[in-house]
């Protein structure tokens, strides 16, 4: 509606980031937008094999190179394998491998990694309590870490670098790797050259009971070390700093993940923003899915369409997560392919217009078009007391269980985006929004909240008696405001058709339209910056057009040239021989004229300042000009005008060689004149080649150019002798052979 009061509105997210709201199971994008937590997707059907895999007794390795081939251990059998990146091959890796404690043989290898500071294989061998170091292009033993030995046997050891059944592995962006030592109860870091820094161990024990597994993420710049600790009756995850200090949460508390399905925990793989950990829990073993915030890790859920155990996970960089059963290959996983069930938002702070009540209208939720089976419904309560607005139920099938939130009947899937609130006056508003998914489809994307207050409805149209509510009370409100919710795009279209006749507001798909109504085609290929600029300055143009300088200015934004256009009758005059001094008579005085003519001859030069006429100019003269079908009578006032048909109406289009870079800018100008040229002119275009003349044309790369093939006169070759083109002469001297300019080397 016209007089609606643009003021009478709130967006509440503002900045991207929600201030006032609080949220579960959701994730904020960069660009301020809320959907579902991401949890990984198997697609298809799981084999047998690794769902029928039993459960492994610690966990094993998996990494990945720079050519993104896949390694992963086989505890059972003392071998790596790898799975080729190009064919999907899988093969034991040669050269090394086997149980033994010679230096490439292995007892129950575990953890592998490449660093991201070198191309080489890092295996953590339990049974020889070592971390050994290979080649990726030879698989030629490099390094052996931490092994103590005696009488030539590996034994573990305790001292720092030495390990006792080392278990798993992981570096940081800094080339810094951690190694879990299971049977020290320790987690050790060593630099990118190999060496150990006993600080992390120690800052870390207090905390630390029996670690198993390892990860890293890099939370705002920042590297947090997330290191999975269980035991007979628990099990937890701690993070750290990379110096070995706990990372604390909102509160100021050490931040940790604790709960009853961690202690049967193996496998962990970390991001900037996910981590995920494998389950082993009997009867139920999975893959879950946690939210990394900056000072908080929240629980997003469990992987969809994976029922097996995880001895090792990796995410490969390119949206997969590979879970390792530990005695079958691995299978890859679509990290963000599902997402959770249900998330909630909510206020935290009532919204309110500061020091009045106010009748809340309208809530509106903009968000992307919902898939099938994502939902999203809207919840509000409004109340004029402080302190009285009712939380949601996070833990319970329904979070809007509060009889105090609308809509009280509550049906899960109704998709309630636009909510009208309705009802008498009140100070504050409270909101809850909440997000339903099956987990396969897309998630709600929510990107904005707007609230109407206030608001100028359909029923001040009509008659008094219809605005009593002691009848009606609130029906006839809510009946209008659906009908105006129908009407709400079509009168927001009518408000904004000013901005269809702005070239710069226009919607793209009206640009056509446009040009239309100003009698301008735009060509399908010009991009939209350029359509919209031509608009812009065609109105302005079609007032000059007919005009020299409204074809120049044609040509130029149509044709992308700058054009010189000639009338020759501009510069046309009558060639007459000199004459007297003195009139003979007073009437010939009188009938005399300097327009035009050539009182002398030293300005009448034939060829140059004047021309013949085409045409006899005294009309048909008995003796003379008398020729049967040959002559034409003419007026007095028509005196002189033969003179002039071949250049009237007529003007010459020229155009340097160098501004035609492609074949149809050509055609291009021939469209441009054939459009906008007078219907009753004729014209003739000209393309200036480029040619070497002190003073016309000695431009370099306009209108000249240096050098080229030999030219030679030849009848029909177009080369006009005395301008381009000279008759004998010596031949011109070689760049670098006797060329001195003037002198030995002279232009021609």
């Amino acid at each position: 509606m016209s007089d609606r009061d643009q003021n009478n509105y709130f967006f509440l997210n503002r900045m991207g980031c929600w201030p006032g709201f609080d949220r579960s199971g959701l994730e904020l994008s960069a660009n301020g937008t809320l959907c579902l937590l991401p949890v990984p997707h198997f697609q298809g059907t799981l084999p047998d094999e690794v769902h029928n895999a039993p459960t492994p007794d610690g966990p094993s390795g998996l990494a990945i190179d720079r050519l993104g081939n896949i390694y992963f251990s086989d505890p059972l059998n003392d071998r790596i394998w790898r799975i080729d990146n190009c064919t999907g091959n899988c093969a034991v890796v040669s050269c090394i491998g086997g149980t033994g404690a010679n230096p490439s043989q292995f007892i129950t290898p575990r953890g592998l990694l490449v660093p991201s500071e070198r191309d080489v294989l890092l295996v953590a061998d339990s049974g020889n309590h070592c971390v050994k170091v290979f080649d990726l292009r030879a698989f030629q033993l490099l390094e052996i870490w931490g092994q103590a030995t005696a009488a030539g046997i590996p034994r573990p050891g305790s001292a720092p670098g030495q390990f006792n059944t080392p278990w798993a592995l992981t570096c940081d962006p800094a080339g810094n790797v951690y190694v879990v030592d299971y049977g020290n109860h320790r987690v050790q870091k060593f630099n990118s050259l190999g060496d150990v820094e006993p600080s992390f161990a120690q800052n870390t024990a207090s905390a630390l009971k029996n670690p198993v597994d390892i990860a890293v993420s890099v939370s705002c710049g920042q590297i947090e070390v997330l290191i999975l600790d269980r035991s007979d009756t628990a099990g937890a995850i701690y993070a750290f700093h990379a110096d070995g200090s706990p990372v604390l949460d909102k509160q100021g508390n050490k931040l940790v993940i604790g709960g009853p399905e961690l202690q049967y925990a193996t496998g962990m793989a970390g991001s900037d923003s996910d981590l995920y950990v494998g389950d082993d829990t009997p009867d139920r073993r999975r893959v879950r899915a946690f939210h990394i915030n900056r000072d908080s890790i929240e629980f997003a859920g469990e992987a969809i369409g994976y029922d097996g155990p995880a001895a090792a996970l990796l995410l490969d960089g390119k949206g997969g997560l590979w879970v390792h059963s530990g005695a079958t290959p691995p299978v890859r996983l679509s990290a963000h392919g599902g997402c959770r069930n249900r998330g909630v938002l909510w206020s935290t702070s009532p919204i309110q217009v500061p020091g009045r009540k106010v009748v809340w209208h309208r809530l509106q939720a903009l968000l992307q078009p919902l898939a099938v089976n994502a939902h999203l419904d809207l919840f509000v309560y409004t109340t004029s007391q402080d302190n009285d607005g009712p939380q949601p139920a996070l833990n319970s099938s329904n979070p809007f269980t509060d009889p105090r939130w609308r809509p009280v009947s509550f049906t899960a899937g109704t998709n309630i985006t636009d909510l009208h609130i309705g009802g008498k006056g009140a100070k504050f508003l409270w909101i809850g929004v909440l997000f339903l998914s099956n987990g396969t489809a897309a998630s709600p994307a929510l990107s904005q909240l707007r609230v109407e207050f206030d608001h100028p409805t359909y029923d001040q149209y009509l008659p008094a008696i219809f605005r009593d509510r002691r009848e009606c009370d609130e029906f006839l409100p809510r009946l209008l405001s659906l009908f105006e919710s129908f009407n709400m795009e079509v009168e927001e279209e009518i408000a904004a058709l000013p901005a269809l006749f702005d070239p710069k507001a226009s919607p793209e798909r009206f640009l056509g339209w446009l040009a239309g109504c100003l009698g301008f085609a735009i060509d399908e290929n010009w991009d939209e910056r350029k359509q919209r600029k031509l608009i812009a300055e065609i109105f302005q143009l079609s007032g000059r057009r007919g005009t020299r300088a409204g074809l120049r200015e044609s040509l130029r934004l149509l044709a992308g040239v700058n054009a010189i256009i000639e009338e020759p009758i501009l510069h046309a005059s009558w060639w007459a021989l000199p004459g007297s001094a003195a009139s003979c008579c007073d009437n010939c005085a009188s009938h005399s004229t300097d327009s035009g003519t050539a009182s002398g001859s030293e300005t009448s030069i034939l060829g140059w300042t004047t021309m013949l006429a085409p045409a006899q100019p005294q009309g048909a003269v008995v003796g003379t000009s008398c020729d049967l079908d040959q002559s034409h009578l003419i007026t007095d006032d028509d005196l002189g005008s033969p003179l002039f048909t071949d250049v009237a109406h007529h003007f010459s289009v020229a155009v340097y060689r160098g501004q035609i870079s492609c074949a149809d800018v050509l055609t291009r100008i021939q469209a441009v004149l054939e459009e906008e040229a007078p219907a009753h002119t004729t014209y003739e275009l000209c393309v200036i080649e480029p040619s070497f003349r002190v003073g016309f044309q000695s431009r370099v790369g306009i209108d000249t150019i240096v050098a080229g093939t030999t030219r030679t006169l030849s009848l029909g070759s177009g080369q006009v002798l005395g301008s381009d083109t000279v008759l004998a002469g010596t031949c011109l001297n070689r760049l670098g052979i006797e060329t001195s300019l003037g002198l030995t080397a002279p232009l021609s």
